[in-house]
């Protein structure tokens, strides 16, 4: 008579086989979606693969989480497998292992059920996008591992997803290949550990360089609208700079750096210019140099105030918020007064006109995005009017936090772009936690209070 848990053993491994063509086929299928998924966002990724899992890996993985005891049904056992598709996304760089996952955290954006989140256009792939990423490993090191699901012929497919760039996946082999492939030999010594570990420190360092040498070979590329907007940005900050540089010396006869603030004024008028095309791109580079041109020979005084011609008009809480605390440090404080001092000098209009643009143009970059965009088309839907009351709420907690900050790293774009991750990050805690007007007012201080502190974190 066999012992039960090799009876067990050989079920399981049937199952697995019987429906080994069906599986296949759904890892195919999977796979071709995440290319299509992935295709339309601007990660890089040099490769998609999948696999359905071995009978020789199913037997040792049995044995070795003695699933005899924790899945009676040996039938079922392969459907409760968290790996039973593995789909891998390979790319370049560690930095691209983090901005793909954060894409598929924005893709996926609607919650199912236990910590799983799916997408409209992939309502058949979930994802488990709860939980801290990348994990840590036992070896101490880290891997972007996510579970997941496949709803494929009327079977619920477990799967595990992982993004791995080369330098990881080479890692991983040599892992395997000295460590787990031998079970006859376990690295207990010190000495064979350090080296191990050494090994993997190198190849983290050859990723960073090579990834450095990589993003200086594409900045002199301007192939693509991305990148000669990019270009000419960088081309205008410069001339920007320069001349006002001249100007602060010859003023008050010294020089502070204010690159940032070059590079803030220049994302603004060209947004505010709504550029589409490369003629546009000429057309602004044309205007700017005409009108540095044209003050190149004006004598600044960067010991002055600004003044406004009339009062501002603010026509919402966020740019009231925001505008009088502008409005309170103009004057007062250099940093600010050199900003906006370079801007309504750029801009074409009286003072305050370039300043209610500017703040349009904050509050749009601020609460924004295609994804956030996305999020709040999903709310509007839940809570119909009623949802300009919440919408109003975080904007105004948004400017409220940014002028508790009291820095004009506020109106940098990196912190623009952290902050959009966490308004993004809040609609849609909004979502999965507030069903109704009457939940939102119960809950909305906890909300804002939480908002606060995440912005206050990621611009700390």
């Amino acid at each position: 008579m066999n012992i039960k848990e090799f009876d067990y053993l050989e079920i399981a491994l049937n199952e697995l086989e019987n429906n080994n063509e069906a599986l296949i086929k759904a890892s195919m299928n999977l796979e071709k979606s995440f290319f299509t998924i992935l295709n339309e966002s601007y990660c890089e990724f040099s490769n998609i693969s999948c696999r359905v899992k071995s009978v020789e890996s199913l037997r040792e993985k049995i044995l070795r989480n003695h699933y005899y005891k924790r899945y009676p049904n040996a039938n079922e056992l392969i459907y409760k497998l968290s790996d039973l598709i593995g789909i891998r996304i390979e790319c370049r760089f560690g930095d691209d292992e983090k901005k793909i996952y954060r894409f598929l955290k924005k893709y996926f954006n609607k919650k199912a059920d236990d910590d799983f989140f799916f997408s409209d256009d992939s309502n058949n792939i979930f994802l488990k996008l709860s939980g801290k990423q990348p994990q840590k490993q036992k070896n101490g090191f880290t891997i972007y591992r996510i579970d997941g699901k496949f709803i494929y012929d009327n079977l619920t497919i477990p799967f595990e997803l992982q993004i791995k760039s080369l330098t990881n996946m080479f890692w991983s082999e040599i892992e395997h290949q000295i460590i787990y492939k031998n079970s006859n030999y376990v690295i207990e010594d010190k000495f064979l550990k350090d080296i191990m570990n050494s090994i993997k420190n190198n190849l983290t360092m050859i990723d960073n360089q090579l990834l450095t040498v990589l993003k200086h070979v594409e900045s002199k590329k301007a192939k693509t609208n991305a990148s000669n907007k990019r270009h000419l940005q960088e081309i205008v900050s410069k001339f920007i700079y320069d001349m006002f540089s001249k100007k602060m010396v010859e003023s008050i006869d010294m020089n502070i750096n204010f690159k940032d603030s070059c590079e803030t004024i220049v994302e603004y008028v060209f947004f505010k210019n709504s550029i589409s095309n490369d003629s546009d791109y000429t057309e602004i580079l044309i205007n700017a140099l005409n009108r540095l041109n044209l003050i190149s020979d004006e004598k600044l005084d960067f010991n002055s105030y600004l003044n406004f011609e009339r009062n501002v008009v603010y026509d919402d809480s966020f740019k009231k918020i925001i505008g009088e605390y502008f409005e309170s440090v103009i004057n007062s404080e250099f940093n600010w007064n050199l900003f906006f001092r370079i801007l309504f000098t750029l801009e074409p209009l009286d003072n305050v006109g370039d300043f209610e643009k500017f703040l349009s143009y904050l509050k749009v970059s601020y609460t924004e995005s295609k994804y956030i965009n996305k999020q709040k088309d999903i709310l509007i839907s839940r809570f119909s009017n009623d949802f300009l009351i919440i919408d109003d709420a975080i904007k105004s907690q948004i400017a409220k936090t940014l002028v508790s900050i009291d820095k004009i790293d506020i109106v940098y774009e990196y912190a623009i772009e952290e902050i959009n991750d966490v308004v993004e990050y809040i609609y849609k805690y909004i979502y999965d936690n507030i069903n109704t007007i009457e939940q939102w007012f119960k809950n909305s201080d906890a909300i804002l209070l939480h908002l606060h502190n995440e912005i206050l974190e990621v611009l700390d």
